[in-house]
């Protein structure tokens, strides 16, 4: 969680800065329980959450400005490229403009799960990975273990790509861990900024920033965090609690004072956010410190899961899940030749062929062509700019996603 110093100065810039709403869109009315997103639900496991947390508190620190961040990005991307459900992986990287930073750059860790039926509609879930100590001016040399802010984040959208990976869902899902939030949401404003620019329909933005601290006394509840703009999206989040966790306290509040999370990188560029949040008036006092540790500040690995727990289903219902694995779900076989290309490529799959879609990394879609009676398809490409593509090739047996690298 990023602390800045002026309230009054994130009042009026910063609530004052909220755009209007890209699109517009419809969200489910949750009646009774997915038996399916339930199981879900009830695999998210604390032993899961406390080992990504240790793991991520074994740096020295996450400051986005040391040496150290680069192992950290490179784990993470790791970790996502292991999972069989995940299409694409990237290093989305940013300017940190900030003289005497590595480089000058930081990276996003962006994992794609790409739609079955509407990949151009995106649900983004997120967390910033860096950690902060204001404690010192070596960044090489500084503790900063970061347990609540933000390892607590990382390991709630680590569950939810960790479970809803084995599945297929209408819409595509993109699970994002942001870099330098705690200089001023740099990593999430470049993407959410470059998204706006390019139009990218996304559906809904959750937030995971801070979930590890109960006041000692207290049940687990949840302070929900948007602008009343977002009522529909918020209303949305409601209703699956109301569902799922009907016991569960949650109501509508505010940023502690002086602070901001990366929600408000997608809400001033017009999409619909929530950020989930521990008690806004009893949240850790030991983040941005060397006590920011498991047992101290992280003090409550029940409550990290239901958090996880509420981000995984909140994503899961919106995405639209199928209910059908990636074990079950049988895919055509499709070759692609040749890849990497210049001018053309040449599809061929073991079924007719009755559509291929050309998506690319923001999720638009940049071309689509019919097919009729035929297992073939030559696509030019030679008005493409040069980057990866993806490319959703529907036939009579299934849904088959292919990677395209186009020079």
């Amino acid at each position: 969680m990023k602390k800045v110093v002026l309230f009054a100065l994130y009042l009026v810039m910063g609530l004052g800065a909220f755009a209007q709403h890209l699109y517009e869109h419809e969200y489910p009315v949750i009646t009774e329980e997915d038996p399916t997103i339930r199981a879900l639900l009830d695999s998210v496991s604390v032993d899961s959450i406390e080992a990504t947390i240790s793991h991520l508190c074994s740096y020295w620190n996450r400051r986005c400005d040391s040496r150290y961040i680069y192992d950290v990005q490179d784990w993470l991307a790791a970790r996502y490229n292991s999972l069989e459900g995940i299409d694409t992986v990237m290093l989305h990287d940013f300017k940190l403009h900030k003289p005497g930073f590595p480089e000058e750059t930081g990276d996003n860790i962006i994992a794609i799960q790409w739609g079955t039926k509407t990949p151009e509609e995106f649900v983004v879930c997120g967390a910033h990975y860096d950690s902060w100590n204001t404690d010192g001016a070596d960044p090489d040399t500084i503790r900063a273990p970061g347990a609540d802010d933000n390892a607590t984040g990382v390991a709630g959208i680590w569950e939810t790509a960790r479970l809803l990976s084995h599945y297929k869902f209408d819409r595509s899902i993109i699970y994002a861990n942001w870099c330098a939030e705690e200089i001023g949401l740099k990593g999430s404003k470049a993407y959410a900024d470059e998204c706006a620019e390019k139009q990218m329909d996304i559906v809904g933005y959750f937030n995971m920033d801070m979930n590890g601290y109960l006041e000692e006394g207290t049940d687990i509840h949840v302070h929900l965090i948007y602008v009343n703009r977002d009522s529909l999206l918020a209303n949305y989040f409601f209703n699956f609690c109301d569902i799922y966790y009907p016991d569960m306290p949650i109501r509508q509040n505010w940023m502690p004072t002086g602070s901001d999370s990366d929600f408000s990188s997608f809400n001033r560029n017009g999409y619909a956010a929530l950020h989930p949040f521990e008690d806004v008036h009893a949240y850790s006092q030991f983040i941005h410190t060397r006590q920011d540790v498991l047992g101290v500040s992280v003090n409550n690995l029940e409550q990290s899961r239901r958090f996880a727990q509420l981000n995984l289903g909140a994503v899961a219902h919106l995405a639209g899940l199928n209910n059908t694995s990636i074990v079950e779900h049988e895919t055509p076989l499709v070759t692609l030749y040749p890849n990497p290309t210049k001018d053309v490529v040449n599809i061929v799959a073991d079924d007719d062929i009755q559509r291929v879609t050309v998506v690319n990394l923001l999720g638009q879609v940049v071309d689509q062509s019919e097919v009729q009676n035929s297992n073939k398809l030559t696509l030019f490409t030679n008005g493409y700019p040069s980057g990866v593509y993806l490319l959703n090739i529907d036939t009579k047996k299934g849904t088959a996603t292919r990677r395209l690298v186009v020079w």
